[in-house]
């Protein structure tokens, strides 16, 4: 992700692409998300050039789902992009994920059962719901196929003790 604006549209699912030209996407969109950046900052977050970027190309999006049937879970709800939204208040949120799965993570949005999806630097994506975690992509096109279209199963990396892990399935081995 050097050089200009991210293409985080290639190589992604067809039906990842359509929702996001339905939900408002074009190509070349790039909002300017510097008051989000922030504001999130004095809060305590550390931007990556990949959340900024993500974030000028999809803020504001409800996006999708493309698909609803996933291989372990179902997908019924539109992923929302909303880094200050999901930053107020879930710090604890990204600190729980850096601690199950390293690095730092920045808020990006809104998903499944109201999950709050963060962004490691080199791109990688989780999601924190409940005191679950999950795994969403190793990078920004994965999580949005993921997200969006469903294309492999949901992998939860750590569960709060007395809980099981959800959804069961999916290989702990495709960790971001």
């Amino acid at each position: 992700m050097s050089g200009g604006p991210a293409d985080f549209t290639s190589p992604l699912n067809p039906a990842t692409v359509s929702a996001l030209r339905l939900a408002g996407w074009h190509p070349g969109r790039h909002l300017d998300v510097s008051s989000d950046i922030q504001s999130l900052e004095a809060q305590g977050y550390t931007p990556s050039a990949a959340a900024t970027e993500f974030l000028a190309s999809f803020q504001g999006l409800k996006i999708g789902p493309a698909r609803e049937d996933g291989p372990n879970f179902l997908n019924g709800e539109p992923f929302f992009v909303d880094a200050v939204g999901v930053g107020a208040r879930h710090q604890g949120e990204s600190s729980a994920i850096a601690s199950a799965m390293g690095g730092s993570w920045f808020p990006i949005g809104w998903w499944l059962s109201y999950s709050h999806v963060f962004m490691r630097p080199d791109g990688a994506l989780a999601a924190y719901a409940n005191g679950l975690i999950w795994s969403i992509g190793s990078t920004p096109g994965e999580g949005l196929d993921l997200m969006v279209s469903a294309d492999r199963p949901l992998i939860c990396v750590q569960a709060p003790p007395g809980m099981k892990p959800w959804p069961r399935g999916g290989s702990p081995a495709h960790r971001a």
